[in-house]
């Protein structure tokens, strides 16, 4: 009996870890998740094992001293509202962040991360406010210019007023920029160079006594500017800089102490047990890096030197800490990145790309063909029909194929950066806000290649940052190398920067081309020249055509009566047209051929089609067998604006805009909306989210156009010859989520369905499929369709729709996709503070076996098939021989 009992839980036991595992095999298998901190803001080394850093994501984070991977993470709010002013590490975490009048006060256990205590309080004045923790005393600060300081005094644990907001005169206070928090201080440089006085005051005593000594006093007369700039981890202690020399001044009543030291302004204090250090760096050359300490009692000085890479600029230290004579610096680049280094020996323990938290430009590129492809693919290029060079070239293939299948590494094709057959294996060039360019493995996410440029900004297109990326010629044309442009602004002048590089190796082709003028518009002409290349052409904002590279000039001369483009103006709010028809062989010229003007609307978002998406069915088979035309328009843009109303609040107006005529197709306004607001535009139907402030929810609106029964362009469409406007069909619905950003799959020839990939506040991405959002009727016989799917005014959103299971990404900026060679895969790129890759399959894996399918079983059966068929064969042709003899 007892037995039999322990049996039964035996079984139970065993099918419920069967069910607990369902599908974990396939985690990781065709999808990668790289997480990141951020741009660091703060850091600091609180232990011999891990360094706690605050980030301009509104991130606050532990890295491991060993190996810089993440101890733990903690995401806060919207960094666009929200940011960290204050990380203070002593047996807890202590975090600051907010804005617009609301903060939140956080403690933290630095070996966990967990959350110990956390408290909020608004603050009705905007003034950015500065902070001050003494003990366990939480000190606000809201400087009035020319006026007072306020200073409030709470528990940093419980957040109770310790009293009065207590004012202290400071007429004194004119430029906020002149002015820091200097440990329990409160520093400010008042006057001009040659006379300014520099006021603190002493925020931990009851009277808040304020000091004052003149400059001059402190680091004499030499010319040029002052400037006021607070050491990390400085305690009581602040720079005086003066042409990027700067003196070290150590606060405390009465008189501030000055060290006889000149510096740079790139120094941390440190402390080696009780004695402190100042630590800076000095970069002899680009490959070489010296980190000096001074010790600040008796000036004694150590120089250590070290092989750093210094292609993004001189590493600012963030944080040091020192025993004996071994230290370890916490370190970042221009480009984001962050590094530890130890002293002495000069090595750099770990790095991380922490720029790929600010990814703001993504693009997917083909790999090239494999060397033993490559060769197939031209063993019948040769057009002269000679059959024994044919013959030759022949036998040389099958030798080559003889030799890699002889060597084994027929089965390793694609570990390299090779393609494969189904087009899975791509490279994905990023590009970060920092002017970092990254080429990533899509299988792996390892970094291929990085390329960094100096002196380069991205561009503000419409209150976002872009670098756009054109891809002028593929991998496919071999030997010829695939060539990528980008297009970026000078940081000294303003001006345009183009890049030139191959993606698959990030190798410079050419150098970097400072533009003379400012770039207005760009666009990739979809013409090649003789070697497959791309032409670029560039607006200038004197309205000048240049046409790079100048080879393919000609062939924009050719087809000048069918290029045009458009320029948006945000601070005018006008929409301008252009085309090249009035071109000549030595002067391009853009002709203004339309004009639109949104009056006080401000431009949220312009969406066009992608170029290289394909229509697969013009039409839809109605109920009756009777067919409704799409109107699928190449150059319709979509234009979303938000204006401020007296009555409405905000008003969204959506338009759809031919952009070769400047023709409104279609229009559309939504009273008492607010951000976000997101637009995709694809095939010919476009989906736009906004916030409802009416019923405080946010929706999605779908409108879809058709011609009719019949078609006006059958066999090319053309802007000019648009007969009637097209029919709308159009519908709003309910969505249970904020979205981040939006995206529709694309496949290569589009067969596949379309499905619209939405990321989330929460961290989730998710698979909306068009067929819920399509606003096709119930009218008329429509509801009979095949496939119809009932209005339904709350989208749902199930738990297998979500493409990224459990790994959140939060902070979503973007998403970008890319076709396979497979119909039925699109691959997806989700970018923000994370990076995420996947595959998504809208219509299931149609094109492939799954992959459980059963090989075996299935050769097993067409061996039993063939055999069958001979033995029935045989036994046939018996019989037809016994009845002949009959």
């Amino acid at each position: 009996m007892l037995s039999t009992r322990f049996f039964k839980y035996f079984v139970f036991a065993y099918l419920f870890n069967l069910s607990s595992c369902l599908y974990e095999d396939q985690i990781g298998k065709f999808d990668w998740k790289l997480n990141y901190v951020g741009n660091v803001k703060y850091g600091i080394i609180d232990s011999t094992k891990r360094v706690i850093v605050g980030t301009e994501e509104n991130v606050v984070a532990s890295l491991s001293l060993k190996n810089g991977q993440i101890l733990w993470r903690q995401v806060l709010e919207n960094p666009s509202v929200n940011q960290i002013e204050l990380l203070h590490v002593d047996k807890e975490v202590t975090s600051v962040s907010g804005g617009k009048g609301t903060w939140y006060v956080r403690g933290w256990d630095s070996s966990s991360g967990s959350l110990l205590w956390e408290w909020s309080f608004y603050v009705e004045n905007k003034q950015h406010p500065y902070w001050v923790l003494s003990k366990d005393q939480l000190i606000h600060i809201i400087p009035v210019l020319g006026s007072h300081l306020e200073v409030t005094s709470y528990d940093v644990r419980s957040g109770r007023n310790n009293g009065k907001t207590t004012k202290i005169s400071t007429p004194w206070v004119s430029d906020l920029s002149k002015c820091k928090t200097v440990g329990v201080y409160w520093a400010c440089i008042s006057g001009d160079d040659s006379s300014g006085q520099l006021y603190y005051i002493d925020l931990s005593s009851a009277t808040n006594q304020v000091y004052k000594v003149a400059i001059h006093s402190l680091i004499g007369n030499p010319p040029g500017h002052v400037r006021l700039q607070s050491l990390e981890n400085g305690e009581e202690n602040l720079f005086l800089v003066r042409n990027n020399v700067a003196r070290l001044v150590k606060l405390q009543p009465e008189m501030p102490h000055v060290y006889p030291y000149s510096l740079s302004d790139k120094a941390v204090t440190v402390f080696n047990g009780d004695q402190p250090l100042l630590l800076q760096t000095i970069q002899n050359s680009p490959s070489k890096l010296q980190l000096q300490t001074i010790e600040l009692q008796d000036g004694k000085e150590n120089v250590f030197e070290m092989d750093y890479n210094n292609e993004a600029g001189i590493a600012n230290i963030i944080s040091a800490v020192c025993k004996g004579s071994a230290c370890r610096v916490f370190v970042k680049s221009n480009d984001d990145s962050v590094s530890l280094l130890q002293l002495p020996g000069g090595k750099v323990s770990w790095t991380r790309e922490e720029g790929l938290s600010r990814v703001i430009a993504v693009e997917f590129f083909e790999l090239p063909l494999s060397e033993l492809d490559a060769s197939i693919e031209h063993e019948f290029d040769s057009i002269s029909g000679d059959m024994l060079s044919t013959f030759y070239n022949r036998i040389a293939s099958q030798l080559r194929q003889l030799l890699v299948l002889l060597s084994g590494q027929q089965g390793n094709s694609n570990v390299g950066m090779v393609r494969d057959e189904f087009g899975l294996h791509k490279i994905i060039v990023v590009v970060t806000a920092s002017g970092r360019f990254y080429g990533l493995d899509s299988l792996t996410g390892n970094i291929v290649w990085s390329q960094y440029l100096k002196g380069v900004e991205a561009y503000s297109v419409l209150g976002k940052l872009s670098i756009p990326l054109f891809a002028q010629r593929s991998a496919r044309y071999s030997p010829l190398m695939a060539q990528c442009a980008a297009l970026m602004k000078d940081k000294s002048t303003g001006k345009g920067v183009m890049y030139t590089f191959d993606p698959i190796t990030g190798q410079s082709i050419g150098t970097v081309e400072r533009l003379p003028y400012q770039i207005e518009q760009a666009m990739l002409l979809p013409y090649e020249d003789d070697k497959h290349l791309k032409g670029l052409l560039i607006l200038s904002d004197k309205y000048e055509v240049i046409v790079y590279p100048s080879t393919t000039k000609p062939i924009m001369l050719k087809h000048a009566n069918s290029v045009f483009l458009f320029t948006v103006n945000s601070n005018s709010k006008i929409l301008q047209g252009y085309n090249l028809v009035h071109s000549t062989d030595n002067a391009l010229k853009a002709t203004p051929t339309w004009t639109l003007n949104l009056g006080q609307a401000d431009v949220i978002s312009v969406n066009v089609r992608p170029s290289s998406e394909r229509v697969h069915s013009q039409g839809r088979v109605l109920a009756d067998r009777s067919v409704l035309y799409k109107y699928v328009n190449p150059n319709l843009l979509a234009i979303a604006t938000l204006m401020e109303d007296p009555i409405h609040k905000q008003v969204l107006s959506i338009y759809l805009v031919d952009g070769v005529t400047g023709l409104i197709v279609y229009s559309a306004a939504h009273k008492r909306v607010a951000k976000p607001i997101h637009l995709v535009h694809s095939e010919n139907w476009l989906v736009y989210s906004y916030y409802n402030a009416r019923f405080r929810r946010v929706e999605f609106a779908a409108v879809e156009l058709y011609e009719g029964p019949t078609q006006s362009n059958s066999t090319s469409f053309s802007s000019h010859s648009v007969s009637q406007l097209p029919h709308p069909e159009n519908q709003a619905y309910i969505f249970p989520g904020t979205p981040l950003a939006m995206h529709a799959t694309m496949t290569e020839r589009g067969i596949t369905n379309k499905h619209i990939l939405v990321a989330l506040s929460n961290g989730a991405v998710i698979e909306v499929p068009w067929a819920f959002l399509e606003p096709r009727g119930p009218h008329g016989t429509m509801n009979m369709e095949e496939g119809y799917i009932p209005y339904i005014p709350e989208l749902p959103i199930p738990p297998e729709a979500t493409i990224n299971y459990n790994q959140s990404i939060p902070h979503v900026r973007g998403i970008q996709v890319a076709p396979a060679r497979l119909e039925s895969t699109c691959l997806v790129l989700v970018y923000g503070l994370d990076l995420f890759y996947t595959r998504v399959t809208p219509s299931k894996t149609f094109d492939l076996l799954k992959e459980d399918f059963d090989h075996w079983l299935i050769a097993i059966v067409l061996i039993g098939l063939t055999g069958a068929s001979y033995v029935t064969k045989r036994l046939a042709s018996r019989k037809a021989l016994k009845q002949a003899w009959k």
